[in-house]
């Protein structure tokens, strides 16, 4: 059974629904050895606002938002906090808008709403690793063998390229959606959308030689 996050954290919740945030934020407060300073917000847009304005450890959004698709709702998180470790619910357990959030750069998931506190503790320090990345040090390099290294490390630097361009894409999606079809930028906006889109191809294919090397 996980242990308590002993982190102290800053933790924003989007979630629309009162009660339920309420249920989470009690949940948050049991994971924590110390209670997180938890905000808590209805939608999308009020998120991305309090993450441009602080500095935030944690997210937890609900991918079934009014205001935007879960796809969309991870990529404009992780821009606006690109350090910040993100968690994605479905609160109907939907199946697709959960990989949706996977494919936008959810850290990790919630498949049920509500957990239980070990299951959220558990979801909240995978969450913690998966954003901090930490890099392979040249001592591990070196005690370890090369044939099994090289592989996991294209796969990580495959998913670091794909968060990058990631960031890429929502700032271009946010300059496209403010820029007249008129505007002579917009073609150029478009082309690095289409970039991005061909580039994140590339390093997913990346991503599966090196599982395939490593299987």
């Amino acid at each position: 059974m996980p242990t308590s996050v002993s982190n102290a954290a800053s933790v924003l919740l989007i979630e629309p629904n009162r009660t339920l945030a309420l249920q989470f934020r009690e949940l948050l407060a049991k994971s924590f050895s110390t209670m997180p300073d938890t905000m808590m917000v209805d939608s999308l847009q009020e998120g991305v606002n309090v993450l441009r304005s602080r500095e935030i450890s944690l997210v937890l959004v609900d991918v079934e938002l009014s205001d935007g698709t879960a796809r969309d709702a991870v990529r404009l998180l992780r821009v606006a906090a690109p350090y910040s470790a993100v968690i994605a619910f479905a609160p109907s357990g939907n199946e697709e808008s959960l990989l949706a959030a996977v494919q936008a750069g959810s850290h990790e998931l919630l498949h049920r709403v509500l957990p239980s506190t070990q299951q959220l503790t558990l979801a909240v320090r995978s969450a913690f690793i998966r954003a901090r990345s930490p890099k392979i040090s040249t001592e591990a390099l070196q005690a370890s063998s090369p044939t099994a290294i090289l592989p996991a490390t294209v796969s990580k630097l495959a998913h670091d390229l794909n968060n990058a361009l990631m960031s890429i894409k929502g700032f271009a999606d946010i300059l496209f959606a403010r820029l007249p079809a008129e505007e002579g930028l917009h073609c150029c906006v478009e082309q690095i959308k289409d970039s991005c889109d061909r580039a994140s191809l590339l390093t997913k294919e990346l991503a599966r030689l090196s599982t395939d090397a490593l299987s």
